[in-house]
């Protein structure tokens, strides 16, 4: 259906059933109801991280995925992104080897168990199954460059969230910039990334327990005294405040 994607194309699947509770087209209380943040679960029917077919020589492993899809508003179209991380075990990794893939655009019911998409990237239209049942929460299923992926969801949009700001400093009290954070939430999903030259940075998610792995830069070490993963709580309202210390070395 396309050719080598700067990030991903789906094709058709069949339908998974679904409760009889689904029986609209699409209107904004079924956008809103299937709206918010899917994890990648399964692929192939096999549970992450799963082995697909090698490329070049080089065996693949899916590793993780994300799909993020939006209710649309007055003005606006409902909106999906989603990508999903392919790791290859050699080296040097031959430039044929896909890293994973991606795509972002709008989207639509095209039946009460099917959902159709519109890439934004080149990538044509394409179509993938809904699954909903009583007790569960909704599963998103399409298949790409041959292989079955099926998204989870994990957080919905109205979903109580907060702020965690990092502020990480030496043992002078100065800032450190370059340190990797990276934020695992209460629901599973993970986000993160380096430390500017303030030293700060500040990342959303939703409320509960959250593990924050602190890498430091050359030249910089993470003390015996500070805990790594370090565990703080996500709460909903003023930005939560912590503050790291690395030791220069």
């Amino acid at each position: 259906m396309r050719g080598r994607m700067k990030r991903v194309s789906i094709v058709g699947l069949s339908l998974l059933s679904l409760s009889s509770c689904v029986n609209s087209m699409g209107g904004k209380e079924d956008q809103q109801r299937i709206a918010g943040v899917y994890v990648l679960d399964r692929v192939e029917g096999a549970p992450i991280p799963a082995s697909i077919a090698p490329q070049a020589g080089c065996n693949r492993t899916v590793q993780k995925g994300i799909f993020r899809i939006t209710a649309g508003g007055s003005d606006v179209r409902p909106t999906y992104d989603w990508t999903i991380s392919i790791d290859a075990d050699c080296q040097p990794v031959p430039p044929s080897v896909l890293p994973g893939d991606g795509d972002v655009g709008a989207w639509r019911f095209q039946q009460s168990t099917q959902l159709s998409f519109s890439s934004m990237m080149d990538h044509g239209s394409y179509t993938a199954s809904l699954e909903e049942s009583t007790g569960n929460p909704p599963a998103i299923t399409f298949v790409n460059l041959g292989n079955s992926y099926r998204f989870v969801r994990v957080m919905r949009w109205d979903d109580p969230q907060g702020y965690i700001n990092v502020s990480v400093v030496d043992q002078s009290g100065q800032p450190v910039p370059g340190v990797l954070l990276i934020f695992t939430f209460a629901n599973g999903i993970q986000g993160g990334g380096t430390t500017p030259a303030s030293g700060e940075f500040t990342t959303g998610g939703v409320v509960g327990e959250c593990t924050i792995s602190i890498t430091a830069p050359a030249g910089y070490a993470v003390p015996a005294s500070q805990p790594n993963p370090l565990s703080v709580s996500v709460v909903e309202g003023p930005t939560l405040r912590v503050q790291v210390s690395l030791t220069k070395i």
